[in-house]
């Protein structure tokens, strides 16, 4: 049965596109029409906006890009610090335990159970046990020297900078996603414009298709056995 309202529906408003493939598609028909001869009369207005669709999308895929590059060669993670943190702790064990010994009250005041505590702590739990031992550390700063408090208020300091730059970097990353979703759409509806005009001047000549655009860029060569796309994943 034939079926009209397919042609309404725009083919690059794909999520098993990614970004980069939709830029490369994008930039290869730019280019295909410039390369024209002659640009047909009724198409004369298409170059110009997708150049500015596709110019605002490549802009914010490279923000994107940059930023996660940025972040990855950028500042400690909370993890980071959580490593520091029982590398730490196990090596200041026994300056700890040389002043005060296992089964004493002091002992237990840095490690009620051990270095249990400190092997199996978490994320969730680490502000707290940091503050367990900045407490003890202070109260007992005579005996074990104030540089053991220091190491742990600068640990519980490097902890809190990596957190909230985290929580901040999530904000950002979440604002330049919604750009770049915002700029794809953009772009994807003026291409989905650009082959309804094309098609409608070469009307029956399917192969002049080819001359606009490099479906190709659009098809992952590591294709699944059902013959589709495989799903790029965005970041």
């Amino acid at each position: 049965m034939l079926d009209i309202s397919r042609f309404f529906k725009n083919p690059l408003a794909n999520p098993r596109i990614s970004a980069e493939e939709l830029r490369q598609f994008a930039e290869d028909h730019i280019g295909k029409l410039r390369a024209l001869p002659v640009l047909p009369a009724n198409l004369n207005g298409l170059l110009a906006a997708t150049k500015t669709a596709f110019g605002d999308f490549d802009e914010k895929l490279a923000d994107r890009t940059t930023y996660l590059a940025a972040q990855m060669s950028g500042t400690i993670t909370k993890d980071e610090v959580l490593q520091l943190f029982r590398t730490t702790v196990r090596q200041r064990e026994g300056r700890v335990r040389d002043k005060f010994p296992k089964g004493s009250a002091e002992y237990a005041e840095f490690f009620p159970n051990g270095l249990k505590d400190t092997n199996r702590a978490r994320l969730g739990q680490l502000p707290g046990v940091l503050d367990r031992f900045i407490t003890a550390a202070d109260k007992y700063q005579s005996a074990l020297g104030s540089e053991l408090l220091a190491e742990f208020q600068a640990l519980k300091l490097r902890f809190a900078t990596a957190r909230a730059r985290q929580v901040e970097a999530k904000g950002d990353l979440a604002q330049i996603r919604a750009n770049l979703a915002s700029a794809r759409r953009v772009l994807v509806m003026q291409l989905g414009k650009n082959i309804l005009a094309i098609a409608s001047h070469h009307l029956d000549e399917p192969e002049r298709a080819k001359d606009y655009f490099d479906q190709s860029l659009l098809q992952d060569p590591k294709r699944n056995k059902k013959g589709g796309v495989k799903p790029t994943p965005e970041v």
